[in-house]
C-alpha cells in the first residue's frame, strides 16, 4: 500500500509541477508585473555587462555615483521596497529597515547612497561580484512576486514604512522599484555614451 501510495504521488509530481509554472489566470496583474521584471533583469545586468571591467568605477564627476555603485543601489533599493511589502514587521525608519532579515548580503560593505568605491581587487574579480549580487536581488523581487495575489496589490496603504515610503500601497511599492530601477539604469547609459560605449538596445530587451 505505502509503495502504491508512493508511485501515485510520484506520478503527481509531474503535474504538480507543471501546474505551479503556468501563470494563473486569477493574477493577470501580477503575471503581468512578473514578466516585466524579467526583462527588466535581463536588460539591467545587459547594461551592466557591456561595461568593460577595467572601467566599472568610472564616473562622470567627483559628485556623482560610480557606474558600479548604480547597480549596487538598484539592487540594495529593489530588496527593500519589495522586502517590506513581503515582511509581516514594520519599519517606522530607514535605520529600522536596515535592521530586517530579507537584506541579501552585499558583496561589498560601500556606500549605496554617496559616491564611493569597490573593495580593491581585480576588476574582473569586483564585475562579477556586483552582476551577482545584482541577479540574486532580481531574482529576489520575481520569487516574492509569484506569492502575491492580484486582490493584494490595493493592500498595505496603512502599514507603517520609513517616511519616503508612506502612503504606498503594496503595488506602489512594485512600480516605484521598478520606476526607481529605470532611474538609476538609465544613468548608467548616460555613463556608456560618455566613454563612446554604445548601450544595449531598448527594445530588444523589452518586448514581451
Amino acid at each position: 500500500m505505502k509503495r502504491r501510495l508512493t508511485l501515485g504521488l510520484l506520478g503527481l509530481g509531474p503535474l504538480s509541477f507543471m501546474a505551479s509554472k503556468i501563470p494563473s489566470l486569477d493574477n493577470p496583474i501580477v503575471d503581468n508585473l512578473i514578466k516585466r521584471w524579467k526583462r527588466s533583469k535581463e536588460y539591467t545586468l545587459a547594461v551592466l555587462d557591456t561595461m568593460p571591467a577595467e572601467e566599472l568605477e568610472f564616473k562622470p564627476s567627483q559628485e556623482q555615483m560610480s557606474f558600479a555603485q548604480h547597480f549596487m543601489h538598484i539592487g540594495f533599493t529593489n530588496n527593500s521596497f519589495i522586502g517590506i511589502l513581503m515582511d509581516q514587521k514594520t519599519y517606522p525608519d530607514f535605520n529600522a529597515m536596515m535592521q530586517a532579515d530579507f537584506f541579501l548580503e552585499l558583496p561589498d560593505p560601500i556606500n549605496l547612497f554617496q559616491p564611493d568605491f569597490l573593495q580593491e581587487r581585480a576588476p574582473e574579480d569586483n564585475k562579477t561580484l556586483v552582476s551577482g549580487y545584482v541577479s540574486k536581488t532580481f531574482d529576489y523581487v520575481i520569487e516574492s512576486l509569484e506569492s502575491v495575489r492580484d486582490q493584494s496589490l490595493t493592500q498595505g496603504l496603512d502599514k507603517i514604512k520609513p517616511w519616503y515610503l508612506e502612503g504606498h500601497t503594496n503595488l506602489d511599492l512594485i512600480l516605484r522599484a521598478e520606476s526607481h530601477t529605470a532611474h538609476h539604469r538609465a544613468q548608467a547609459v548616460s555613463y556608456l555614451r560618455v566613454k563612446g560605449i554604445r548601450p544595449p538596445g531598448y527594445s530588444k530587451y523589452n518586448t514581451l
